[in-house]
């Protein structure tokens, strides 16, 4: 049996899969299985996944018949696992040679969401300056309040990617996956913060997750509608969730998220720029 199962849930990802597939081959910790599920891809994806699973027997490729939806798809890799180590894994993301080597110790001796480091990267691969970089993710602490913390963290620093850390897999339930599923596109986020009501997430070391950006906009093409301040803080969906004092709590914070999402990119450059002054 291995120490952690990685999920990789994908769908037509024939132009970044090689890279995701290979920065988890190359891991300098080797205990684990890919557990890959092909939504049904039209394109190369499963013949790159099928190369890969005939050269390496961590690897577990499933093709399904018919698009199950991204939710679904996510749930199908869980459900393969059975250790008590789980991760989800993007196939256009990749990570450091050493992210399981340092975080799966720290996961083995806390009961928590372990992450590392977060770095933004363009469509092509290039790393990309953001607010996210580097930060330590982490919200500890009584339940009560590391759900409250996380939800009033503007989306922007990257709270979202937490959802590719390590969990142990008795924290996510089925209450877990309903959440995640019946919120769209902020389902991570929600499937988090009721997560934190089991577990906290714990900063596991300086290794990296490298995030990579949707691809460029065709010319010609007209911008997306900017989404509203309220749907930036997820207001509709954080005061669906329970308990009653959960929500009683986001409204009473929630002039405080509205200050961090409107404000914190400035307080954040004007304590750069102090911290320039006083180290010259």
């Amino acid at each position: 049996m291995p120490e952690i199962s990685i999920g990789m849930p994908v769908y037509n990802g024939e132009h970044h899969l090689r890279l995701a597939i290979d920065s988890i081959l190359k891991q300098n910790f080797s205990d684990f299985e890919l557990i890959i599920s092909d939504n049904a891809s039209t394109d190369a994806t499963e013949q790159i996944c099928r190369e890969f699973a005939s050269r390496d027997n961590r690897i577990r490729y499933f093709r399904q018949t018919e698009n199950i939806g991204v939710a679904n798809n996510f749930r199908f890799v869980f459900d393969q696992a059975t250790v008590p180590l789980f991760k989800w894994m993007a196939h256009d993301d990749w990570i450091d040679v050493d992210w399981l080597s340092v975080l799966v110790p720290v996961a083995k001796a806390q009961h928590a969401i372990v992450f590392g480091h977060l770095q933004m990267a363009t469509y092509d691969g290039q790393n990309l300056a953001h607010q996210a970089n580097g930060r330590e993710m982490q919200f500890i602490g009584p339940a009560w309040w590391r759900r409250l913390a996380y939800a009033i963290e503007p989306a922007n620093l990257g709270k979202a990617n937490v959802i590719y850390g390590i969990f142990p897999r008795s924290a996510i339930t089925e209450e877990s996956l309903r959440t995640f599923s019946v919120n769209g596109a902020p389902g991570d986020v929600m499937m988090l913060t009721e997560c934190l009501g089991r577990v906290p997430i714990v900063f596991g070391g300086p290794t990296r997750l490298f995030k990579r950006s949707s691809p460029p906009r065709p010319p010609g093409t007209l911008k997306e509608k900017r989404a509203s301040i309220f749907e930036r803080t997820m207001l509709r969906q954080f005061l669906s969730l329970g308990p009653t004092s959960f929500r009683i709590g986001y409204l009473l914070l929630y002039p405080l998220a509205l200050g961090r999402m409107k404000y914190g990119r400035k307080l954040r450059r004007f304590r750069a720029r102090l911290a320039g002054r006083s180290l010259a």
